[in-house]
């Protein structure tokens, strides 16, 4: 198999003081469902922003797909997709099919590819009918699901997802974690998730570290 993903050494401090990742070295392969592990404040959240390139490292290396991601290569924007549980990526005042169309002509995205990508998502996660909905008029587990959509449009190769299902009541979390096992199933992808809920791990992932 193929290495999707290699962290060495890798390494983040905050004024020179708080030190957020203290050094971690892992290998993830290509069509991977993996689990990073461990209690708050240990780096998980750190270690995804420094693969999705929001952060650069203090020591160490990494590369995802072959790309160093603190280059920033839109190259590589374009294969890899962020989910944070706790942040939003929608406009909050307008439907989330405004946002899916932004994101379509950030990516470049065909409208036929767009149309068709963007429809079988919706299925799978059954928010057809809220599309035309304002954001802020969704459910928590609702929104969620346009976030991953929103992240989906572009086929990523790789998809970070960190704590997706946090505050989700019991059944939007099997919801989710069903789309999520079909949706990497069907495309191969890679996907690495941390999260603080066992069911979720049980559920998804086939490796995981701590």
């Amino acid at each position: 198999m193929t290495a999707a993903l290699k962290i060495t050494d890798l390494k983040k401090q905050y004024d020179n003081k708080y030190i957020a990742l203290k050094g971690i070295d892992l290998c993830v392969q290509e069509g991977d469902f993996f689990a990073l592990l461990g209690p708050n404040g240990a780096g998980k959240t750190t270690t995804l922003k420094l693969l999705s390139g929001v952060i650069n490292p203090d020591e160490g290396d990494a590369t995802v797909m072959g790309h160093v991601p603190w280059e920033r290569e839109n190259e590589y924007r374009r294969r890899f997709a962020l989910v944070m549980g706790q942040k939003n990526q929608l406009w909050w005042d307008l439907p989330a099919m405004e946002s899916f169309r932004l994101n379509q002509h950030i990516y470049g995205i065909q409208k036929t590819t767009f149309d068709k990508t963007r429809d079988d998502l919706c299925e799978m996660l059954d928010v057809t009918r809220l599309l035309g909905r304002p954001v802020r008029e969704l459910s928590l587990g609702e929104r969620m699901k346009m976030e991953l959509i929103a992240a989906l449009l572009h086929q990523p190769d790789v998809l970070f997802l960190d704590e997706p299902t946090i505050g989700l009541d019991v059944v939007a979390q099997h919801k989710i974690q069903g789309f999520l096992k079909a949706y990497q199933k069907e495309r191969n992808n890679t996907i690495l998730l941390t999260s603080h809920y066992m069911k979720d791990i049980e559920a998804l992932c086939n490796r995981v570290v701590i």
